[in-house]
């Protein structure tokens, strides 16, 4: 393999991640491993990789598994790699269309989700969902007079409209909208800088 080939190998580019990730320095490492600078920065860069023992010592101070660092497993953690659909609270049918997705999507429909379930809004929008569910339900058993259904309409519009703001928020965090003012504005200024530059030429 060539020397690129091997520095973007699974498990340097896993290495390097990790470190980067830990803000961990490769004389660190080498203090904790108890080996020298040079070979783990020949591991970081795949000029070499660790033998059997090293390579459980490298898991282990990560806290991640060694599969994961020879690109055998998608998962950082043990006990990712063996969640269930009751570890994660979620229901069968749910699970069921993970899975189904993951077949016919190539995984988009649990990456998609992974991605958005790492925005610090993610909780909202999970809080804002059951409070609209739950006023839902509650309109469905009450609404039993004309007050009483403007009240829960209104009850439930409210709960909606939560909602759509909080997803906003988890969206708006994973992938921010650019400024279209800002955008449009400098596109003006162009526009005009070349239609006077135009005149100027016919002049």
């Amino acid at each position: 393999m060539e020397t690129q080939g091997k520095y973007y190998a699974v498990f340097p580019a896993r290495l390097r991640e990790l470190l980067k990730k830990h803000d961990i320095t490769i004389t660190a490492l080498a203090k904790e491993l108890k080996i020298s600078r040079q070979a783990v920065s020949q591991y970081v860069d795949g000029s070499a990789q660790p033998n059997i023992e090293r390579l459980v010592k490298i898991a282990r101070f990560f806290d991640v598994s060694s599969d994961y660092l020879l690109g055998l497993s998608e998962y950082e953690q043990h006990s990712t790699e063996t969640f269930t659909a009751e570890n994660m609270g979620i229901l069968d049918e749910a699970a069921k269309q993970l899975v189904k997705d993951k077949e016919n999507l190539h995984g988009i429909s649990g990456a998609l989700l992974s991605l958005l379930v790492k925005s610090p809004f993610f909780g909202n929008f999970a809080s804002a969902v059951s409070d609209y569910f739950s006023a839902v339900a509650y309109s469905k058993k009450w609404s039993n007079t004309i007050p009483s259904i403007y009240r829960e309409r209104k009850n439930v519009k409210m709960k909606q409209f939560l909602v759509n703001e909080a997803l906003f928020d988890v969206l708006n965090n994973v992938a921010p909208l650019p400024d279209f003012a800002e955008k449009e504005k400098i596109l003006r200024l162009k526009e005009g800088d070349s239609r006077a530059f135009g005149s100027q030429e016919n002049k």
